[in-house]
């Protein structure tokens, strides 16, 4: 893929699960759906930039999105796209037969195994997947690593196992059940995590191999992190030159709302001129793409 900049969009807040280990309230993932731009307003205030882009969409969950298909179909006819998701939307089946792979990086999906289970189960979800990996899109299902789903890592396997793909942990962030992750992982949530995740980079080997580059959202190196988040401050990083964050309404800041570089929509984004050293820490994902080096390991709290 031959683009020059990359965006973690954030599309909308509106999500139609409420998994408790999510970075946003319920209050906010029930939001009212509102678009700001209609889909070639989008496409011409990101071509009005005169870059070519890969625009990283998540939420919320991006296929709720009014006229989902064809915002991504307006998008990929100049940019590239890649997708969080977790593929219960009938949108996906018009996405599969409307849009190019070639122009998808990767596509994560969210399996969530006991947010489905309290709904209507697993079948929508593999038959989303099973198409979109028939009609050849690089798709990754990936499983927030809980200590209960890490305990009950083989159901996830088992649900997987029919369509030929494989669960890959995903570290957990942050405060849940009154605990602070990735620190508050036990002896034994670490020994099961860093063995499914080998198992995920065997089970992937091929899908990577013929990818262009690894996908932005590398998961496949959650394991480094058991021991601590690493903090990125101070170090030379590519974000607001490289790389940016976009809100709903066509902000654009440099990884988080304290550097603002303009907004989209109103064609006053302006990216810096190069890079500059880390002001927010850690930004996931992202930091180990565009800075300039990756830092050990920092505990940040007892475990």
């Amino acid at each position: 893929m031959n683009y020059e900049i990359e965006a973690d969009w954030h599309l909308l807040n509106t999500c139609n699960y409420r998994c408790k280990y999510c970075f946003s309230s319920a209050e906010i993932l029930g939001d009212k759906l509102r678009t700001f731009a209609s889909a070639p307003a989008w496409r011409a205030a990101f071509d009005a930039t005169d870059r070519v882009w890969l625009l990283h969409m998540t939420g919320g969950e991006p296929s709720l999105y009014p006229n989902f298909v064809e915002l991504c179909r307006c998008l990929t006819e100049r940019h590239y796209i890649s997708i969080n998701s977790n593929l219960t939307h009938s949108a996906l089946e018009d996405f599969a037969q409307r849009i190019d792979p070639s122009r998808v990086s990767f596509i994560n999906a969210g399996l969530h195994l006991v947010e489905r289970e309290d709904r209507l189960g697993n079948a929508k979800f593999l038959h989303h997947a099973d198409l979109l990996r028939s009609k050849g899109f690089p798709i990754f299902v990936s499983l927030v690593a809980t200590p209960m789903a890490l305990a009950r890592f083989a159901d996830a396997v088992a649900v997987l196992r029919p369509i030929g793909l494989f669960p890959i942990p995903k570290l957990l962030r942050g405060p849940y059940e009154d605990r602070t992750y990735p620190n508050a992982y036990s002896i034994l949530d670490k020994i099961r995590f860093r063995f499914h995740a080998a198992e995920a980079r065997r089970c992937y080997q091929s899908t990577l191999a013929r990818m262009a580059e690894p996908p932005s959202i590398d998961m496949f190196s959650d394991d480094e992190y058991l021991e601590g988040e690493r903090s990125f401050d101070g170090i030379p990083c590519d974000a607001g030159y490289r790389f940016v964050k976009v809100y709903e309404n066509g902000d654009v800041s440099r990884c988080s709302s304290r550097t603002r570089l303009g907004n989209l929509l109103e064609g006053t984004f302006r990216p810096r001129s190069g890079p500059a050293p880390c002001d927010t820490a850690h930004c996931f994902y992202f930091c180990r793409k565009y800075a300039a080096w990756t830092p050990a390991a920092t505990l940040d709290a007892a475990e």
